[in-house]
């Protein structure tokens, strides 16, 4: 099976492809950026697929991380991915981008939990908090940031992800510093690629993952303005 992964949910725009045949990333393609993936993401993964040497249309699965992460730039990959799968005639499958960034961590001889973290601002995070082998302490949530960390400091811990430094910054006072604190800014294209291969697409809808209401309310009406007709 040959997969095409993308990545445009926080700070940065991927691509891999992956042969499951051969377990190789045949090319992978990562830029930073905060904006501007809607108009990057296509060419580049016309790109990583030249380097790879198979069309688009060739690979059978298309994955995309799908949050938490930017409200705009998260849904960027994850409509590429569900137009390329009914363009091929292949399937789509969602990763969650907290799942992602926390991989890395699972399963190392430190023996870590690993506290994912993406900032939401306004003093919250986008969090989820795993056991050294991925089980699910707390599932993807939205957060105090003092909670997060309240959560995380009651273990060895690994803190990973564009919130970490928000997280350590919330730290309690007196509780061992994490063992591991990973800022890295958008997940490894290459480890997206993987989980999505290894993903049941029943169980991975590739939708957009939003832990939160949209911020933006709509404008209330001015006095005296005449009512939509219906």
């Amino acid at each position: 099976m040959l997969v095409l992964a993308l990545d445009t949910a926080l700070g940065a725009c991927s691509a891999a492809v992956l042969d499951t045949a051969s377990g190789q990333i045949l090319a992978a393609l990562s830029e930073p950026m905060e904006r501007g993936h809607a108009e990057r993401l296509i060419p580049l993964a016309a790109e990583t697929c030249a380097a790879a040497g198979v069309a688009p249309a060739a690979c059978n699965r298309f994955v995309a991380t799908t949050g938490p992460g930017s409200f705009t730039g998260l849904r960027v990959a994850v409509a590429a991915a569900r137009a390329m799968a009914l363009a091929a005639g292949g399937e789509a499958v969602g990763l969650s981008t907290l799942a992602a960034l926390a991989a890395p961590w699972h399963g190392r001889p430190e023996a870590l939990a690993v506290l994912t973290a993406v900032d939401a601002r306004h003093g919250h995070v986008y969090a989820a908090l795993t056991a050294p082998d991925g089980t699910a302490i707390v599932p993807p949530s939205y957060l105090p940031v003092h909670e997060a960390a309240r959560l995380a400091a009651a273990r060895p811990v690994a803190v990973v992800g564009p919130g970490a430094e928000a997280v350590l910054a919330a730290w309690p006072e007196g509780a061992a510093l994490p063992a591991v604190l990973d800022g890295r800014t958008a997940p490894d294209i290459a480890v997206v690629a993987r989980l999505g291969a290894m993903a049941d697409p029943a169980a991975s809808p590739c939708r957009p993952l939003y832990l939160k209401a949209v911020d933006a309310k709509p404008q209330a009406a001015r006095p005296g303005a005449a009512e939509a007709r219906p």
